[in-house]
């Protein structure tokens, strides 16, 4: 009987651990031991250096167009890809955005093969890359972007 009462008081105490809260009495040379684990929420910072207002000029020979300094910052290493949508197309309808690029960086378009950061920074020019027959736009076009990032 006194095995099973044992027993039971020690599934009683891994019960309580387990839960969450606890309240147990030790004698006065008794012992506990607790593991926790913990985590650290990942974030990822943006700055970029650019006026909204400003409609960013395309260069007709390369197709390259600046727009500002970016920085992507995170307390850990990540992974990023970005998407377009031609919002405007100007009046080209084969328009495309063939690259983007931050510094020397290359970034990736497929979700499934996403540009890795692993300094936890990532900063330079933005330039985009336009393709298709945009020195014919007959008036601006629109492009949004949108970035997505993920844990390394």
């Amino acid at each position: 009987m006194k095995k099973v009462v044992i027993l039971l008081i020690a599934l009683l105490s891994l019960a309580a651990f387990a839960a969450g809260t606890a309240n147990i009495k030790l004698n006065p040379n008794g012992n506990w031991t607790q593991t926790l684990t913990f985590s650290v929420s990942q974030w990822v910072k943006v700055t970029w250096d650019y006026d909204e207002t400003q409609v960013f000029a395309v260069d007709d020979t390369t197709g390259i167009a600046n727009v500002g300094n970016i920085r992507f910052e995170s307390n850990k290493t990540f992974k990023m890809y970005y998407q377009t949508t031609i919002v405007a197309d100007g009046g080209v309808s084969d328009l495309a955005v063939n690259e983007v690029k931050v510094g020397s960086t290359i970034l990736s378009n497929d979700n499934t093969n996403p540009t890795s950061v692993s300094t936890k920074i990532l900063e330079g020019n933005l330039a985009i890359t336009f393709g298709g027959d945009y020195t014919n736009a007959s008036d601006d076009f629109t492009v949004k972007f949108d970035f997505t990032f993920l844990p390394l």
